[in-house]
């Protein structure tokens, strides 16, 4: 079995790096999650050197939830026929990470999970045993989700889902020579009573 590695791990990106990293042309047409969250992808692919992951997963626990209540708003004052397809597309939960395979031109596995509190567990856990099983080599593994204005006004809006204001972004690799950070030993997710939660196993090196 291969071990597994992190090599650059990105967050917090700034609107300076945004516009550094995504044109203007692009930005116009994307939310503020999505510039966040392609930044974010970016920023971390440059830092490992590895272009071209053989997979790229999203953890996500609400989506795009600034693009689903517009359209969500505009169909309720306006009718249907404010539901543009852009805006539909750009609202669904694999939004993030379509997008950046579009953007960087990969056309390998690509996946998305929506599993409340461990969804980035669950992402990262995938790319871990692929890697470790020799399907792939590389993974780019990100964690997005967005609280809006009308979120925070309304607290209870969506009951009692826990998530944050989060862009990161995670290389993992099968070599230890791509400026290996450290090694993940092993993902563990645990459901019991109705309550999910993991705990990544690092090992430093």
């Amino acid at each position: 079995m291969n071990k597994v590695y992190v090599s650059a791990i990105a967050n917090k990106v700034s609107e300076e790096e945004i516009r550094s990293l995504i044109s203007p042309a692009k930005a116009r047409r994307l939310g503020m999650l999505q510039k966040r969250a392609l930044a974010t992808a970016l920023k971390a692919l440059a830092v490992s050197g590895i272009e071209m992951p053989d997979m790229i997963l999203n953890g996500t626990v609400m989506g795009c939830i600034e693009t689903s209540l517009r359209i969500l708003d505009g169909m309720a004052s306006d009718g249907e026929k404010v539901a543009m397809p852009t805006a539909f597309m750009q609202s669904t939960h694999n939004t993030v990470a379509s997008l950046i395979a579009i953007h960087t031109g990969n056309h390998g596995y690509n996946a998305t999970y929506s599993h409340g509190a461990v969804s980035f567990e669950c992402a990262l856990q995938d790319a871990f045993l692929s890697i470790r099983s020799g399907q792939a080599s590389s993974a780019l593994v990100c964690r997005n989700d967005e609280i809006t204005p009308l979120m925070r006004q309304n607290p209870k809006f969506f009951g009692n889902v826990q998530f944050s204001d989060v862009s990161e972004a995670w290389v993992l690799t099968a070599n230890r020579d791509d400026g290996a950070l450290f090694e993940i030993e092993d993902i563990v997710i645990t459901h019991r009573n109705g309550t999910d939660s993991a705990e990544i196993v690092k090992s430093e090196l």
